[in-house]
């Protein structure tokens, strides 16, 4: 029986942050920072627009899988605060090895937004399933909107937060995969593009985050 609580140290936290600092900003300037609070970390914008709340949520989700893949679960308080705070994540219990999110953190660092067209080769049913069980996993939805030259899907959810969330779990699932990637904001609607990139391809500068 556990009789008592440990929490990720400072140099963990440090780890963590710098990991999750790689999320899509979706072309800003990220909107995040973060805050220590009362024995959590609290995420704070000073923007509301939509892109704004969607990288926030990616970056929560990066925060996760990065605690996650450093051993530690932890608890989500996501609330929309009078002095911009987003969410709140709470570290609690290590997790059992097995748990941990371990490829999805090494796909934050090897993930890059490509905008280049893909090859033609089909992107196949179950790199798609795969995905849709990661936008699953963030209470979204996921729908197949076009599929030349790889896929095109939309991401479907009631909060932006969460949606940005689940386009952050979408994106490392297709890292994971293999699969080349881009999210797009579009008049209101959220898409990812995933496709084969070709083996010949010049690799994708990192942002200077």
């Amino acid at each position: 029986m556990r009789t008592s609580v440990r929490r990720p140290d400072v140099g963990t936290i440090e780890e963590v942050l710098k990991l999750a600092a790689r999320a899509p900003s979706f072309d800003v300037v990220p909107p995040w920072r973060w805050r220590e609070g009362n024995e959590c970390l609290e995420l704070v914008t000073t923007r509301t627009d939509q892109a704004a709340l969607l990288a926030c949520g990616a970056v929560l989700h990066h925060v996760r899988v990065a605690l996650s893949a450093m051993g530690w679960d932890c608890h989500v308080l996501r609330s929309a605060g009078a002095d911009g705070q987003v969410a709140s994540v709470h570290p609690r219990w290590e997790l059992d090895p097995f748990s941990c999110e371990v490829a999805s953190a090494a796909a934050i660092s090897l993930r890059r937004a490509d905008p280049r067209p893909f090859l033609a080769d089909e992107v196949p049913d179950s790199a798609l399933t795969w995905l849709l069980h990661a936008a699953h996993a963030e209470s979204c939805d996921m729908e197949l909107v076009a599929r030349r030259n790889g896929a095109l899907v939309r991401m479907i959810g009631q909060d932006w937060v969460r949606l940005g969330e689940a386009v952050s779990s979408v994106l490392l699932a297709s890292t994971v995969w293999g699969l080349a990637s881009q999210a797009l904001l579009h008049e209101g609607e959220v898409f990812v593009r995933v496709g084969w990139q070709s083996p010949n391809a010049e690799p994708l500068p990192q942002s200077a985050r």
